[in-house]
């Protein structure tokens, strides 16, 4: 939130290559170099051709470089003929598992085909930019799917938690051991200001409480029967526990169990059809057909998002074993005596913990291989974030689809007196947790939109930028009818209950309060389903963004400008002066060849304000490209002299053409350290 966001990296895409696409050089190559902005997977591969005849001219098999992940080089024959040059690559990213392709075209000597030697190099040159196929909707409906089983388990598991938290047994004691003398228990958050604590016992179980306002308390007898009293007077009214009995749980519970089975079916099922059409992607990407079992292989084995995979699937499978031995051992009858309430309670809890956890290591490998995670800086804290942002979505999108759709519905058969008090000490325990889903998605959402555009106008001209924005209004939407909830139908709510029972039963003022009261139950499962339908649909937009993934962000160079240098490749020295001014230093910063594929040679001379030369500074340099992480390089150099230099092999750094980032950390005896930025575009 303080510092300027970098650019997210999307799906493998191409970002540069060498030769240039589109440009014509006049000495043969020995290699191509194509230049990715992600880590691809060793399965990637890129085959030229020469001529209207296509005749392969590849040397061996494609390889990604030992030194720079983000490289596919393709060996050449030797004595290549002159004329047009077409290179068709594949790449399989190592980060999700998602397969791109592209065309790349250069002349050495002459054009044989026609067509001009121009730079050609963007967004839909370059490559085939993904399109909603059949396949493609298919991996955006499958990828949904998963999004939304996870998203509903989560919300599952967080409103279990939280209700059986402060869970009532059914014999009337709460989990903290307080049982009143009647067996109900009273809490002062929905009771009359002013009303008292007083009551009585008696051994035929009914109790009576009578105080000087004319209030006659509801006797309980037995575990949980409901109690016969009467309440009479201005302010009387019936006795009764705010929260659902341990009971009640079990029955909702029950009904919950079939439902989390569900969503993990439709997770595990969901994950392997999304392994498996990822490899179809990648198999058409190939111009071949089918299912292909060697490209699911090298899916799982040889990229990060496969393994990642496996250890989701695992997961999974321990949830599913977890789920049954839980479900087991509820219904296995105790022996030599009968089971306390409050024990089960905690064994729930303990229950849901473990789930809990499980669900968010599932979570975690999902933040770990989506692409707005990875980014040029900054990784560790985009995980963090998106991994936040994905629990956050899951409480709130899950938990208004459980509220909504199990169990607001169940509480009126399951508690029919009392299922009003319930309901508002529900509501009142969701407030805090939705409002903080809310500030935390809301606040990792504009961090990771941030990193995903370059600019406004790709909200309107891209197809991810679309999906997003389509997205940030279903939010909105989905805030305000929060807010509405939160604000006003919840207090609403509060307000008829506490109300309803200070009038008697039989007068037409209680009917009447009792009606409104039940146009605001439908009210609030409607708003709750309404709630989970937005995030539905919130959901399906994520499924777009992903299967589209960000736009590209190519380095800032102009190819034109290096054709000479691309026409007639030499060692000639070319070089890069820079000075900017440093504390009380100006700083001269000189940089050559500055070209990608040579040694490189950087010199730094300072000089003060006065003048004099400065030659007792110890410097520390710090490469890294602009545009995306092609890895720190750096070095220090010491004092001694008023030149300063410092020798970068070829495989050391400056190994893609762009704009790198180069900064001097400059260390002087009794002064402040000082710092300064140079940027250098390196050409080919």
């Amino acid at each position: 939130m303080l510092f300027k966001a970098p650019a997210a990296l999307a799906s493998s895409f191409v970002v540069g290559s060498d030769p240039v696409d589109g440009s014509t050089i006049s000495v043969p190559p020995t290699q191509v170099r194509i230049f990715f902005n992600t880590p691809i997977s060793s399965a990637s591969v890129a085959t030229i051709y020469f001529g209207i005849e296509y005749q392969v001219m590849n040397a061996g098999r494609s390889h990604v470089a030992s030194n720079n992940p983000q490289e596919l080089d393709t060996a050449l024959l030797a004595h290549l003929p002159e004329g047009s040059y077409t290179v068709r690559w594949t790449a399989l990213s190592n980060t999700d598992g998602r397969a791109t392709h592209g065309v790349i075209g250069f002349n050495i000597g002459h054009s044989s085909t026609g067509l001009p030697g121009q730079v050609i190099l963007g967004p839909s040159t370059s490559n085939i930019l993904p399109q909603l196929s059949s396949l493609g909707v298919l991996a955006i409906a499958w990828d949904w799917l998963v999004s939304a089983a996870l998203a509903l388990w989560i919300g599952i598991l967080v409103m279990e938690s939280i209700i059986l938290a402060n869970g009532k047994a059914a014999s009337g004691r709460d989990r903290s051991g307080y049982q009143d003398d009647s067996g109900i228990r009273t809490t002062r958050d929905l009771r009359e200001p002013g009303e008292g604590e007083t009551s009585d016992a008696n051994q035929g179980g009914r109790a009576v409480s009578t105080g000087e306002r004319g209030r006659v308390g509801a006797d309980s007898t037995g575990d949980h029967d409901r109690g016969d009293g009467v309440s009479t007077g201005e302010r009387g009214r019936v006795g009764a526990s705010p929260t659902p009995t341990f009971s009640i749980m079990a029955q909702v519970r029950k009904q919950s169990l079939p439902l989390q089975r569900l969503c993990l079916a439709a997770l595990c099922v969901g994950e392997i059809i999304n392994l498996i059409l990822r490899s179809a992607l990648f198999t058409q990407a190939s111009n071949t057909s089918g299912i292909d079992p060697t490209a699911i292989r090298e899916l799982i084995v040889n990229t990060t998002y496969g393994y990642l995979w496996l250890v989701r699937i695992a997961l999974i499978g321990l949830a599913f074993v977890f789920l049954g031995w839980t479900t087991r051992s509820s219904r296995r009858p105790s022996i030599g005596m009968r089971n306390l309430a409050s024990t089960r309670t905690q064994g729930k809890i303990r229950y849901t913990f473990v789930m809990l956890i499980l669900a968010g290591l599932i979570l975690f490998t999902l933040a770990l291989s989506e692409d707005v995670t990875h980014l040029a800086q900054a990784h560790a804290s985009a995980v963090l974030l998106d991994w936040l942002f994905l629990v956050a979505q899951g409480i709130w999108f899950g938990g208004a689809a459980y509220l909504g759709f199990v169990l607001l519905p169940l509480l009126p058969a399951l508690e029919p007196e009392l299922h009003a008090r319930s309901l508002v000490s529900l509501v009142q325990r969701f407030t805090p947790l939705i409002a903080g889903s809310i500030g935390v998605l809301l606040v990792s959402g504009l961090f990771l939109v941030e990193t995903s555009l370059g600019s406004v106008q790709q909200i309107f001209t891209d197809p991810f930028g679309r999906a997003l924005l389509v997205r940030i209004i279903l939010v909105a939407i989905l805030l305000l009818l929060s807010i509405y909830t939160l604000l006003f139908l919840a207090p609403q709510l509060r307000r008829q209950v506490l109300l309803l029972h200070v009038v008697n039963s039989e007068m037409p003022a209680r009917r009447t309060r009792q009606a409104a009261l039940e146009r605001n139950e439908r009210r609030l499962i409607a708003t709750m389903r309404s709630l989970a339908y937005l995030g539905a649909g919130v959901l399906l937009c994520a499924a777009f963004m992903s299967f589209f993934a960000p736009p590209i962000v190519f380095p800032a160079i102009d190819y034109t400008k290096g054709a000479s240098a691309n026409t007639s490749p030499s060692t000639t020295n070319t070089q890069v002066i820079q000075t900017k001014q440093a504390s009380n230093l100006t700083v001269r910063l000189q940089v050559t060849p500055a070209r990608v594929g040579y040694d490189n040679t950087v010199i730094v001379t300072m000089n003060e304000s006065n003048g004099n030369s400065v030659t007792d500074a110890q410097i520390h340099l710090n490469i890294n490209m602009v545009t995306m992480d092609m890895g720190t390089a750096g070095t220090t150099i010491n004092g001694g002299d008023a030149t300063y230099a410092a020798v970068f092999r070829k495989d050391e750094t400056f190994s893609m053409p762009g704009l790198w980032d180069i900064t001097l950390k400059i260390l002087r005896p009794n002064q402040a350290p000082a710092q300064v930025s140079f940027q250098v575009t390196f050409s080919v």
